[in-house]
């Protein structure tokens, strides 16, 4: 059987109007077109649907039965198109997304925020998580996107850089070096450093060499996974360590100072990830391209300094 949405509209037109003629107008169609489509719905249906007089036309008992199942088919056509445009126009949809801790807590909350004042109907999930993890919630698709620090992404991983983020030096408002302007790295040799994540050390040493600077210079005598323990143990006055200026909120409630580190100035790319074989939903893309905005117009996204 193959019946057209074409033939049940003007089966309900003809229903609806009792009349040839009427349904042809309010569709927008020739009369001898109706009366083809409606002859094509019998022949399938293998029934007659309408009974014609020159007078009315009026429903057969079939065309009784038929009615309310052709106004849902119809009804629901609509809300399923209604629905996919929404998607379309990013008025509606779930998105997930995970994050690291840190960024979870920063600014990832201020991004989601100001998205939801935009598009209201789109609930987005956010995933805090170790880097580690994060793309592989990627790949097992628990989340669509992963927003975090650049790290060696397996090829079936799509990559956009998202922002440029330099780090900065943390200490007590006590410490000799918080009534600097800026913290110079060689100023950091044989201060009690806390290494913020697990890899911190070995993405530094290469920016120190480059800079003609040794990196056993900053050695760490804590090295933790979550920069929030780094911040713990920088308030109880256990050390000093290194933090991108994003983390500036949660480094100013635990009451600790934060000053540019320069010579080298140290950065890290922040990336959006996402499947490569999947395509973004509508919600993921307005997404991505809103949060490319909001660092853009929000200053998060440092230029490279000049020297």
């Amino acid at each position: 059987m193959n019946l057209t949405l074409r033939q049940l509209r003007a089966f309900l037109a003809v229903a609806d109007c009792a009349s040839f003629t009427e349904a042809a107008r309010q569709l927008h169609l020739t009369q001898a077109a109706m009366s083809v489509l409606v002859r094509e719905l019998e022949a399938e249906l293998g029934v007659r649907v309408l009974d014609r007089s020159t007078r009315r036309v009026d429903l057969t008992e079939a065309g009784r039965d038929l009615y309310p199942f052709a106004q849902r088919v119809l009804r629901e056509l609509e809300d399923a198109v209604h629905s996919v445009g929404e998607l379309r126009d990013k008025k509606k949809g779930l998105l997930r997304v995970a994050a690291p801790q840190m960024m979870a807590c920063t600014l990832m909350p201020q991004v989601i925020a100001a998205y939801r004042e935009r598009h209201p109907q789109v609930e987005v999930q956010l995933s805090d998580t170790v880097p580690e993890l994060m793309l592989e919630r990627v790949l097992s698709a628990q989340v669509e996107l992963a927003v975090g620090p650049d790290v060696a992404a397996p090829p079936e991983l799509e990559r956009r850089p998202l922002l440029r983020d330099r780090h900065h030096f943390i200490c007590q408002p006590d410490h000799p070096l918080a009534r600097r302007k800026q913290v110079r790295w060689r100023e950091l040799a044989g201060l009690p450093f806390i290494a913020p994540t697990h890899d911190f050390m070995r993405r530094l040493a290469p920016e120190l060499a480059a800079a003609g600077l040794e990196a056993p210079m900053v050695l760490p005598v804590h090295q933790v996974s979550y920069m929030t323990t780094a911040l713990g143990l920088v308030a109880a006055g256990l050390g000093v360590s290194a933090v991108p200026s994003y983390a500036a909120p949660l480094v100013q409630g635990h009451g600790l100072v934060m000053r540019p580190l320069v010579d080298p100035v140290f950065y890290r790319e922040v990336c959006i990830f996402s499947a490569a074989a999947r395509s973004l939903s509508p919600a993921a893309q307005s997404f991505v391209e809103f949060m490319a905005d909001f660092v853009g117009s929000s200053g998060a996204n440092e230029k490279k300094a000049r020297s």
